[in-house]
């Protein structure tokens, strides 16, 4: 079952999305793919606790210690 806070927070979420896709020009297209492809070298590798985590985890599991998570619980994988 899905927590009642988790489904008003995605029902927020959702209310906030634009209706369409922002039209981009040809220069704003290249800085937003370059700045997505520099946020890519960014990222943090991840430990071997959460690929354990990640891909033994159902979707419904995710979403509760997800919710867990917002609420100040530690992260699932840590101190395993």
């Amino acid at each position: 079952m899905t927590s009642p806070s988790l489904i008003r927070r995605l029902g927020r979420l959702e209310a906030g999305r634009p209706a369409s896709a922002p039209v981009l020009s040809p220069s704003e297209r290249e800085e937003v793919t370059r700045e997505y492809a520099d946020s890519l070298e960014d990222l943090e590798e991840m430990s071997e606790a959460e690929r354990a985590y990640f891909a033994a985890t159902t979707l419904h599991q995710l979403a509760a210690d997800y919710d867990q998570i917002l609420r100040g619980a530690p992260a699932p994988w840590v101190g395993r």
